[in-house]
């Protein structure tokens, strides 16, 4: 069978790994939890401090403007949800797994990270928090599921109101509790397991993600869209049969 190798990345602690291998088996995929990312790299000491380096070099310093890797980070307040470019953590943890593991590529298995950085790319001038991304490896992200999604309306506008007045908009999170994902949600287990699945089938297909709006391959832009597909774990008659003709791969 088609292996699916999974790797975590400073996951949240409410992140129950068991559960989302267990969400995938049921699908008829072979999974294979290799536990923290890093760790599975086995770093020599130069190499460990040479990613070390390079890391915070992805960091987000304006929201408004791309990163430039190879310019000396600036000497700023990051952006203040320490957000990283997506690609440039994904080159830089590509460049090191295939350095210690490039046998890997003949099995030709699917890699997936589940972190707990938050992971944006840059388009329509400026920085996304993105859930996903696809890719060697693919990252699914928990924080993005928090910060990429938009919360419900009412929230924006009396957040606006709020700061208009010289108030506190924290207080909003506690009177829209539930209606949103939030840092270390327990909900956010079957979340992962169901957006694993958009860039597995993405890697394979080239299919982005699902038109049915039932289906957790679904590309929800809100928050109530994340917790009504995702949440609910169903996967559409079409998607199912492209899961079971790569877990049937070899």
């Amino acid at each position: 069978m088609f292996p699916v190798f999974l790797y975590s990345d400073s996951p949240p602690q409410s992140l129950v790994m068991e559960d989302v291998v267990g969400f995938l088996m049921d699908l008829g995929l072979s999974v294979e939890f290799r536990g923290d990312f890093l760790s599975y790299l086995s770093l020599e000491a130069e190499e460990a401090a040479e990613l070390e380096s390079l890391l915070p070099r992805a960091r987000v310093f304006d929201i408004e403007r791309p990163v430039d890797f190879f310019e000396i980070p600036p000497a700023l307040e990051p952006f203040e949800k320490e957000l990283y470019d997506g690609f440039w953590v994904q080159r830089i943890f590509s460049r090191f797994f295939l350095r210690r593991h490039p046998g890997e590529l003949a099995k030709n298995g699917f890699h997936a990270v589940i972190t707990g950085r938050l992971l944006g790319t840059y388009g329509s001038r400026r920085y996304h928090a993105r859930a996903i991304l696809s890719g060697l490896p693919s990252f699914v992200s928990t924080s993005g599921m928090v910060e990429g999604p938009a919360r419900p309306r009412e929230y924006y506008f009396l957040k606006a109101e709020l700061i208009r007045s010289g108030k506190d908009p924290s207080e909003l999170d506690e009177m829209f509790r539930g209606k949103f994902v939030d840092y270390e949600d327990e909900r956010m287990t079957k979340l992962a397991g169901a957006y694993v699945l958009q860039p597995l089938l993405h890697h394979f297909s080239g299919k982005e993600f699902c038109e049915n709006s039932r289906c957790a391959l679904f590309n929800s832009h809100w928050q109530k869209e994340v917790l009504d597909i995702q949440y609910s774990g169903f996967v559409c008659a079409e998607c199912e049969s492209e899961i079971s003709r790569i877990a049937k791969r070899r």
